[in-house]
This record gives C-alpha cells, structure tokens and sequence, in this order.
C-alpha cells in the first residue's frame, strides 16, 4: 500500500480527518504519522529547547487525549504544577520516578516517545543533574525510544 505524505498537511483539522480516515481502514501507520505530523503543527517554538519540549510534548500528550477519549482534554495537573514549581522542577521529578501520571506510556504507545518529557531531559543533558539523565536516558531505552546520536 501506498504511504501518504504527511508533510503536506497543513493543518490540524486535515491531519485528524486523515487520522479518523485512517483508523476506520485499519491504517495504523497513516493514523499514526498523521497524528505526528498533527502535533507538530501544534507544538510551541521556544528559542529554549527545554521550554519548547515541555510545549511539544503538552500538545502531543492533549491530542492523544482528544484521540482517546473523544473529546478535548486538558493536561491541567501538569500545567498547574509547572506553573507552581517550574517546568524544570517538573522534569526533573519526572525523570527521578516522582510525580508522574500515565502520560509517558501514552505518548510511548503512540510513536510519540521524542514527545515525552523524559526525551526533554536526555536531550538537554547540560541543563539536568547526571542522575536524572541517566534515569531518563534508560526508561526511554527500556521503552524502545531512540535518542539522536551524537553531533
């Protein structure tokens, strides 16, 4: 079967149309790249890539909800907590086991493993303690999520 060009989707609305499409035909791979590709017209661009990654996975992780559930959901537990203690502070609970929801299995189950906020630390790892790093860095292996190699 023929794969369609994700990339020449230019909006949300094309890209979840072609998700329902796709699902309703049994076209795991089309409904996942079009989710990608949905969540990538969504994600914020921030000149701090730790700041634009927490945004990025937010995005992905609300329209996982929205594909899920059938209706528009809210990461509010995360959003109030980062606006309370930091995005960092968020992160790094995270990445040391501590405060996390089903969020991470989620996005991992759907392709979306460079959208979770442990893939924002062991990408960013200058910005994070060494044992978090590592931490994250193992889940995400554990979980099958590849890190970009070295530049």
């Amino acid at each position: 079967m023929q794969m369609i060009d994700v990339s020449k989707l230019a909006t949300v609305q094309q890209c979840r149309n072609l998700m329902g499409n796709a699902k309703r035909l049994g076209r795991e791979d089309v409904r996942r790249a079009a989710l990608r590709r949905c969540v990538q017209l969504q994600a914020p661009t921030d000149t701090d890539p730790v700041v634009g990654g927490f945004g990025g996975m937010l995005v992905a992780l609300e329209e996982v909800f929205l594909q899920r559930y059938g209706r528009a959901l809210k990461a509010n537990r995360t959003r109030a907590k980062a606006k309370a203690a930091g995005i960092m502070t968020v992160l790094t609970d995270w990445a040391r086991g501590r405060g996390q929801g089903s969020g991470f299995e989620m996005l991992v189950e759907e392709g979306l493993g460079d959208y979770t906020g442990e893939y924002v630390v062991a990408v960013n790892p200058a910005r994070f303690g060494a044992d978090a790093v590592f931490a994250t860095r193992s889940k995400l292996a554990a979980n099958g999520v590849a890190l970009p190699g070295p530049t």
